[in-house]
């Protein structure tokens, strides 16, 4: 059975033999967890882009191999590193966020790492550590439909003005997951994108058009920094591991709670209180949280069982909403930030 490599492979200026003609050929042809240094004009500064920390998310992978075919020389030494190439990899392929069995890779860059995910983050740490970047690019997808976002650590200036090279939102993610923003250093600007559905051809799209600018422009800034809007200490929609979720427009007499399969419609729209999100099979389940960044369970004080609806009980705006129930039930259901 395949298992995720804890070694990653050092290559420097790579040639057509290795890129090969699409990015599931450049894929197998790196056989696992790669770092990938292109020289720039400037070859005093030095830029960051990871790419599949979830094997499921490819348009990351899409944007560095279209930038490498191309030749595109950056401004300033660029580092790629192709994370999860392994659960990529696991047939079928670009399938599984995880190796099956295995962690989530971007839920491991907290102690102890001792597991095969947990040493592969500790060295993805140590690698970006060294290389010692002025900015970082983190790249993915959502699960289901959704437009563009990025997501920071910290919310400063220079975040934002990262983010502005890619989307108009920036979240500021404030919570112990155990992610690779987290363990970064906090002066470095550093950004997960998430470029939309992974089978949307424009998340791809998108993807190429900004990493190219990324790896390309002289400032690690644009001029629409100030129109950025922020959604900040969001929380977190999670089951208690023991529920098990599915998606219809009807309830699921087989799963104790039924999400309707159109939430993803909803990412980015301020909700209203009474919105129903989805059924229990049992109208008194208590099976849900919503912790906060203090760990204190949220859930009562947003949400509201009404005769078997989940239902919002205050305004919120959801992002992130899945119609996956695999990530439902080992990640989330949703994000929402509370409206004032």
């Amino acid at each position: 059975m395949s298992s995720t490599q804890t070694t990653i492979q050092l290559i420097q200026q790579p040639d057509n033999s290795l890129l090969g003609e699409t990015h599931v050929a450049f894929l197998k042809n790196l056989g696992g967890p790669s770092w990938i240094t292109i020289e720039g004009k400037d070859r005093t500064r030095r830029r960051v882009v990871v790419t599949l920390l979830h094997g499921n998310e490819p348009s990351g992978l899409h944007a560095v191999h279209r930038l490498l075919k191309e030749g595109v020389q950056p401004e300033t030494d660029l580092g790629i590193l192709v994370a999860a190439a392994d659960a990529a990899l696991y047939e079928p392929i670009l399938s599984h966020r995880y190796i099956p069995g295995e962690q989530d890779l971007n839920r491991c860059f907290r102690s102890p790492y001792t597991t095969n995910q947990g040493e592969l983050a500790a060295k993805i740490l140590d690698i970006i550590h060294d290389f010692n970047p002025e900015g970082l690019i983190d790249t993915h997808n959502t699960s289901s439909h959704s437009e563009a976002f990025s997501i920071a650590a910290h919310k400063t200036i220079e975040n934002a003005g990262l983010a502005s090279l890619f989307t108009d939102s920036l979240i500021i993610l404030d919570q112990n997951l155990g992610t690779l923003l987290e363990k970064l250093d906090s002066s470095i600007p550093a950004i997960t994108v998430e470029f939309g559905g992974f089978m949307d051809p424009n998340a791809d799209w998108l993807a190429r058009e900004s990493l190219h600018r990324f790896a390309v422009s002289h400032l690690l800034t644009s001029p629409n920094v100030n129109t950025i809007n922020y959604l900040t200490h969001p929380l977190r929609l999670e089951t208690q591991r023991h529920l098990t979720v599915t998606y219809s427009s009807s309830i699921d007499a087989n799963a104790d709670l039924t999400i309707i399969n159109t939430i993803d419609q909803l990412n980015f729209r301020r909700i209203e209180p009474g919105t129903a999100l989805g059924w229990f099979k049992e109208k008194q389940h208590r099976n849900l949280v919503a912790p906060d960044r203090f760990g204190n369970d949220q859930y009562e004080s947003y949400f509201d069982q009404n005769d078997g609806l989940l239902c919002a009980s205050r305004p919120m705006t959801i992002f992130m909403a899945t119609t996956d129930p695999v990530v439902a039930n080992t990640d989330c259901l949703l994000y929402f930030t509370p409206e004032v």
